[in-house]
């Protein structure tokens, strides 16, 4: 059998991951080269032939114990179906009776359900650990077929570790993004706070005028300002008012153009 030995690859981390990701690294020597006997494969037919057998069981169980229960029955892997057997017996029943039968038969389906997973996680955890402890622990004295799997167990580990250092990148990659998110409502915040004090000093400044200015020199700067903006304004408006007039009386066409357009229907003030 020494033929047939498999040479134990150790599949930790041989190199760190470069820039095109984890394929150098869950690479080994054994990747895809497992392959089951025929002797494996029957087994494997075999034991799922058994898991169906005992979903149909399960379901005969469930219709015989829904027979004692019109108004309801159990289904397979304890799943709870509310089956009206004779409507003139759903019917005469009490709406008390009626529910404590719904109780009890909701209690004997979890009471199924769970006896059910707990029989299949013990079956797997038999069919899947033993191997898995006699190939890493056995040393020399492991039989061939379950050292046939020790190089799947060192990738499988190499997989966890991969996938536990994605796993941390992504949750740094959310908290990153917590927090950018609450700074982000902060900043929205103070923003909405400061427009808020701009617009109030804008009201302010709106009901201010140059009367309001103490220094007697300034105050007489600023209303020679505001007369010269007036003065400005209405001659603006007449300028405006004297080229409508022109544009208007010439007969041209001036719908047609969107300059002439603005110039003779504006209404600035």
């Amino acid at each position: 059998m020494a033929n047939k030995d498999v040479d134990m690859v150790d599949a930790a981390v041989r190199a760190a991951p470069d820039s095109n990701g984890y394929a150098q690294l869950l690479q080994t020597n054994h990747s895809d080269a497992f392959a089951f006997s025929e002797t494996e494969e029957l087994a494997l037919q075999l034991y799922d032939q058994l898991r169906e057998l005992e979903l149909q069981q399960s379901l005969i169980r469930a219709q015989q114990a829904g027979m004692s229960h019109p108004a309801a029955s159990l289904q397979a892997c304890g799943e709870l179906t509310v089956k009206v057997a004779h409507a003139h017996d759903f019917t005469a029943l009490p709406d008390d009776l009626v529910e404590e039968r719904l109780t009890m038969a909701q209690h004997e389906a979890m009471e199924a359900k769970a006896e059910y997973d707990i029989r299949n996680k013990i079956t797997h955890n038999v069919l899947i650990m033993d191997p898995i402890v006699q190939a890493v622990h056995g040393g020399e004295q492991t039989p061939f077929t379950e050292k046939r799997i020790l190089p799947l167990i060192a990738e499988n580990d190499t997989m966890a570790m991969v996938h536990g250092l994605e796993t941390s990148k992504l949750a740094g990659v959310r908290r990153a993004l917590s927090v950018a998110e609450q700074g982000n409502i902060l900043a929205k915040q103070k923003n909405r706070e400061l427009a808020q004090t701009m617009v109030a000093l804008a009201e302010e400044m709106k009901k201010q005028s140059a009367q309001d200015i103490e220094d007697a020199q300034l105050r007489q700067r600023v209303e020679g300002v505001e007369k010269e903006v007036k003065e400005s304004r209405r001659r603006v408006r007449t300028v405006r008012g004297m080229l409508s007039a022109m544009v208007v009386g010439s007969g041209i066409n001036w719908a047609a153009d969107e300059a002439l357009t603005e110039l003779v229907m504006d209404d600035e003030e």
